[in-house]
């Protein structure tokens, strides 16, 4: 992987690689807030990996100098996005047995991928990570320790973001709602209650997601200092 070295000393222990939870969200009402959000408000993503992506942070911490900040820099405060999603905003407080503290929308366009990594810092490894899927297509699927999964529309997933994952859309936009959980009786919950599953193999598929991310680069990346910087570090 296109990754410097594993910098976590306490990571949460995440028995699992995929885990189909008990429950399921309809997805219609929350895309119909969804899909009324300014195009502006929508961050390129910041992290390498995830070139080609975008991302809307709804709940985090405050603010900070850099877009995206608030998914590392503390947690439950809401974005002043989240204000407009009243039912996007019932299903973080509702749907996971407590309210989720971190939580975003990650959208895929028709062709994307994010390349391989481990989330590999204290504040992403302290955390179990939540997909709902809202809007996709058989095409998108999430590969974790080489194996590949599809997560289809309103249904909701754990899967293990400190061993080796990507994601690759064939298909349609992408839309997920997704919740970094902390550890605790809930969490543990659900992990308790969630449906193993193993994936498949597709090797042409995982040499894709092997792949150097920044080979993805635009003129508008290149021509931006700072975000080149960051993207460089990671």
């Amino acid at each position: 992987m296109y990754q410097r070295r594993h910098q976590s000393t306490s990571a949460t222990l995440k028995p699992y690689t995929f885990l189909r939870l008990p429950f399921r969200v309809e997805p219609e009402p929350l895309l119909a807030e969804i899909d009324h959000i300014a195009e502006e408000v929508w961050l390129k993503s910041q992290w390498k990996w995830h070139l080609g992506t975008q991302l809307l942070v709804l709940r985090g911490g405050p603010a900070t100098a850099w877009p995206g900040g608030r998914l590392t820099s503390g947690a439950g405060v809401d974005a002043p996005v989240l204000a407009g999603l009243p039912k996007v905003r019932q299903t973080l407080d509702t749907a996971l047995g407590v309210p989720a503290r971190i939580a975003w929308i990650g959208r895929s366009p028709p062709g994307s991928d994010i390349r391989l990594h481990i989330d590999d810092t204290p504040h992403w490894d302290h955390h179990h990570r939540v997909h709902i899927a809202l809007r996709t297509t058989e095409r998108a699927r999430l590969c974790v320790s080489g194996r590949f999964v599809h997560m289809p529309a309103g249904t909701a997933w754990m899967f293990n973001n400190s061993a080796p994952h990507g994601m690759i859309n064939e298909g349609a936009t992408r839309l997920h709602l997704i919740v970094d959980l902390e550890p605790g009786p809930e969490a543990d919950a659900l992990i308790v209650s969630g449906e193993a599953v193993p994936g498949e193999r597709d090797p042409q598929a995982l040499a894709r997601l092997s792949r150097d991310p920044l080979e993805k680069l635009t003129d508008a990346d290149r021509a931006d200092p700072e975000r080149m910087y960051r993207l460089r570090q990671q």
